[in-house]
């Protein structure tokens, strides 16, 4: 078993022995002493994990992720293109002031030193530049002095093209040397700089260093995408040397450089910025979020990467005093801040004895009260860069006797789930309203609260009512349930609540005030506020893409649909998002499977008052109902989910239901493939109406392309075939016409008139009654009951027959 915990170059010998470190690989230290960090956990995961309210597309996720199988290297790349720049103009907002504050020292002490060290550092970049008159610091720590000021100087003179701006007329990459030069000058400023009067050096801090190599393509990538510079907060108890390679388990932060600040320039540093720090979510699962940095031409941007938007600092102009000083703060801040304000989660820390992570949940919604829990297995990574930023990890709370391998494997009995859920704010909503979809997507996640309508909390508010997340939802079915009824079909939890960083000065829940509390209202306003929870669930299950069969298949959607069914009928809860991340099996000690459906984060309880209103857009995009495609203003039912499992079950037909299925030749040809690739959700909606307006079309356009390579194709194409038909051609109802097909047609004034008898005797003629426009979709709505109890009856029909083909 390859350890997914091992220390990088150079982590000091003490680390190892000691074993705890926190996930950047440094042995932990009181908060107020946080050091650099380690070598990130391998993610395995499988892929699940604007203000805009009609969204036109879609965010595209982990290449390798099911959503992805029909699209080519190329479609991936080219949406990724687009979806950046799309973001860069929604998502970012400019010229925040308070982004540099946001990494300066919260301790008073530390804060003090980090604006000695700038000033003082600021002065010796102007003497050696030529642009002041100070002279190089005669007083370094270390008896070399003269060595010192040397090699700083040689830094410095190799980073003065860029510091004066003769750069913008030469090749882009010649800026990156320069650009690395002037970090490690800094960095080693720091560290040979008095830290007081006395002369006395500075007793720890946490060296911010470029890689030795630029331009290159970090591990673990998903594309073929090189960054500019990559820099690294580092452990404090080695030598100050660059790192040698770069990957984005260890990246702290990367830097995009273009060679002028012109408008195109700027625009493409950032769309390029935007796709590196998704990277930096998915691989590193204790980002909590993330910074990044753009220098184009003498123009350098620092940016702050929340759950919805990226804030970006003014300009600061490195030909300048003034911005070089700025600069300079800012790389101070970075060395001597507290652990978290870098982003990362101090409550997630590496035991790399053990070769595992060690997570504290909450059992309250109390700072000092949580339960350790341990896990080797991050199951659902952050693959998105705007969203809740769920994170999902099998783990036990029992502490491993010996290190984890293949032959001492760990034995998982709950998942962890870490998401930012946002702020339930109950005052009334403003113009722009819920059926908001900050990701941009089709997806909501979690948007539905009202946007602009109010400030951020105060620090005193209640963080056990004020996060929208699943806890409150899956309580009230445990609670209508039982402790048997439906046992093991839908997650119970354990224990949970809200994250306190242990370092944070303020007895506050960690949230998007903890980010970047310094916006002022308007710029509050720009972005949902979010709360940080985690909490562990049972029981584990297993990704939908690991079943052995069509049969095993059958059973867990046939299991989960009936506990949706049951969940929906006793307790008003619908779920509203039916994909493959969200259907689990469960194996028993026979082997045998039984379906876990999660995720309910976007579940409404319809018995709520208000909750009839006209919903958001929600779900994954090639499983999306056509009314959520659509936004469609009336309201959900159970066969909008019903419909998603139709489309999941067309694309597993279509595609494989799992990595042993052969790839096909023509996978990125199917019609199937316009559900999600290149459309933008109307087009996707007018697609899924055309296939699934009759049953020849459904066929020849969806049933007869299904992977003939997968065993058992032709029982899924009886089921889709079967499902189809109970759904949208439903004999039972045939007494309302209007409920058939999938198609919006005109009732004309003249049918109108002959159904209701000419309106005889009332004095109204034909040309007085107004045509109505007709949509089966809405008419159903009306039987959503019944139908959901026939497709029931399909899946078990089909289970059945399952059975006994195997």
């Amino acid at each position: 078993m390859t350890s997914l915990y091992e220390p990088p170059e150079n982590f000091s010998q003490k680390a190892k022995e000691e074993g705890l470190v926190d996930l950047k690989g440094t042995v932990f230290k009181p908060p107020t002493l946080k050091a650099g960090h380690k070598e990130k956990p391998q993610t395995t995961s499988t892929q699940s994990a604007s203000c805009n309210p009609t969204p036109s597309k879609h965010s595209t996720r982990h290449s390798n992720s099911i959503t992805n199988k029909s699209s080519t290297t190329k479609d991936i790349n080219e949406e990724r293109k687009q979806e950046r720049a799309d973001q860069v103009e929604e998502r970012l907002v400019r010229d925040v002031s308070c982004v540099v504050d946001q990494a300066q020292p919260t301790d008073k002490d530390k804060l003090k030193l980090a604006r000695k060290l700038t000033q003082k550092i600021s002065q010796n970049i102007e003497a050696v530049i030529g642009k002041g008159d100070e002279k190089l610091s005669d007083r370094p720590s270390s008896t070399e002095g003269a060595a010192y000021k040397k090699e700083i100087a040689e830094f410095l003179e190799k980073a003065i093209p860029w510091l004066d701006g003769s750069l913008e007329h030469t090749l882009e990459k010649h800026m990156y040397p320069r650009i690395s030069a002037l970090l490690t000058a800094v960095s080693k400023m720091i560290e040979h700089e008095p830290a007081d009067d006395d002369g006395n050096s500075i007793d720890w801090y946490r060296p911010i260093l470029p890689h030795g190599k630029t331009d290159t393509k970090p591990k673990y990538s998903d594309n073929a995408n090189r960054i500019d510079v990559g820099l690294v907060d580092c452990p404090t108890d080695v030598t100050i040397t660059a790192p040698s390679t770069s990957n984005y388990r260890t990246l702290f932060i990367i830097i995009e450089a273009k060679r002028t600040s012109s408008k195109a320039d700027t625009e493409e540093a950032y769309a390029q910025l935007f796709g590196y720090v998704r990277h930096l979510y998915a691989c590193q699962p204790d980002r909590r979020f993330v910074w990044g940095l753009i220098c184009c031409g003498s123009m350098a941007n620092a940016c702050i990467f929340t759950n919805y938007r990226a804030y970006a600092s003014p300009n600061m102009d490195v030909t300048t005093p003034g911005g070089r000083e700025e600069f300079v703060r800012l790389l101070v801040g970075w060395s001597l801040c507290d652990l978290r304000q870098l982003g990362h989660d101090e409550t997630i820390s590496s035991n790399f004895k053990l070769n595992c992570l060690e997570i504290k949940v909450p059992t309250s919604n109390s700072k000092s009260k949580h339960k350790t829990y341990y896990s080797n297995n991050m199951v659902v990574s952050a693959d998105r860069l705007f969203s809740s930023h769920n994170r999902c990890f099998a783990a036990t709370d029992t502490k491993p006797e010996k290190r984890i391998s293949d032959d001492n494997p760990m034995i998982y009995n709950v998942v962890i789930k870490d998401t930012w859920a946002m702020f339930n704010n109950e005052q009334a909503p403003s113009k722009e309203k819920a059926s908001t979809d900050y990701d941009n997507d089709g997806n909501d996640d979690q948007s539905s609260l009202p946007v602009g309508t109010a400030p951020w909390p105060s620090t005193g508010f209640e963080p056990a009512r004020s996060a929208r997340c699943e806890v409150t939802i899956l309580k009230k079915i445990r609670k209508t349930f039982g402790s048997i009824h439906m046992k093991g079909r839908y997650p119970e939890v354990v224990v949970g609540g809200c994250v306190y960083q242990p370092s944070s000065p303020n007895n506050m829940p960690d949230c998007t005030r903890e980010v970047i509390g310094g916006l002022d209202l308007e710029q509050q306003l720009t972005s949902p506020f979010c709360l940080h929870v985690r909490y562990a669930m049972s029981p584990v299950g297993e990704p939908l893409e690991t079943v052995r069969s069509v049969r095993e298949l059958l059973i867990v959607l046939r299991d989960v649909m009936k506990c949706h069914f049951e969940i929906f009928t006793r307790c008003k809860i619908l779920h509203r998002d039916i994909s493959n991340n969200n259907i689990l099996l469960v194996r028993d000690g026979n082997d045998d499977v039984h379906g876990l459906l999660i995720d309910f984060d976007c579940a409404i309880d319809s018995s709520l008052v208000g909750s009839n209103r006209r919903p958001e857009r929600t779900g994954t995009l090639p499983f999306m109902s056509v009314a959520n495609l659509e936004n469609l203003p009336f309201e959900r039912t159970m066969l909008d989910d019903w419909e998603s499992l139709l489309y999941l079950v067309c694309w597993l037909g279509s595609y494989g239901i799992n990595d042993t299925v052969p790839r096909r030749d023509d996978a990125c040809k199917l019609p199937i493939r316009d559900w999600s690739v290149g459309q933008n959700v109307d087009k996707i909606a007018d697609t899924k109406r055309y296939h699934l307006s009759t049953d020849a079309n459904f066929s020849n356009f969806i049933i007869d392309k299904f992977n003939t390579a997968q065993p058992g194709y032709n029982l899924l194409q009886a089921v889709v075939e079967e499902l189809h038909w109970t759904l949208f051609f439903n004999e039972t109802i045939d007494r309302n016409e209007n409920c058939r097909g999938s198609q919006k047609y005109r009732l004309k004034a003249s049918s109108k008139y002959a159904l209701i008898g000419g309106f005889r005797g009332m004095g109204i003629s034909r040309n007085q009654i107004p045509s109505e426009d007709i949509d089966p979709f809405v008419e159903r709505t009306k039987y959503a009951k019944e139908i959901s109890e026939q497709l029931l009856e399909v899946l078990e029909k089909y289970v059945e027959e399952a059975k006994k083909t195997n």
